[in-house]
């Protein structure tokens, strides 16, 4: 499922994402599951305004992710 995301995120490439693409090419649930999920978030983009972190959000996140 996490294949699927970055998918849909655009951030697969190479292996990982031929063969997503060519699961998709015989997978008709997953392709519906790709439909939807893109709907939804085209959905999500447009009713919602652009909003900025809050303050040393973003920095707090990147010192989470590189603790050990």
């Amino acid at each position: 499922m996490q294949q699927f995301f970055a998918y849909l995120d655009r951030a697969l490439s190479g292996e990982s994402l031929e063969d997503l693409e060519a699961h998709l090419q015989e997978c008709l649930s997953c392709c519906d599951k790709l439909a939807f999920s893109r709907q939804l978030d085209a959905f999500v983009k447009n009713r919602l305004p652009e909003a900025s972190l809050p303050s040393g959000l973003q920095e707090r996140i990147r010192q989470a992710l590189n603790r050990p």
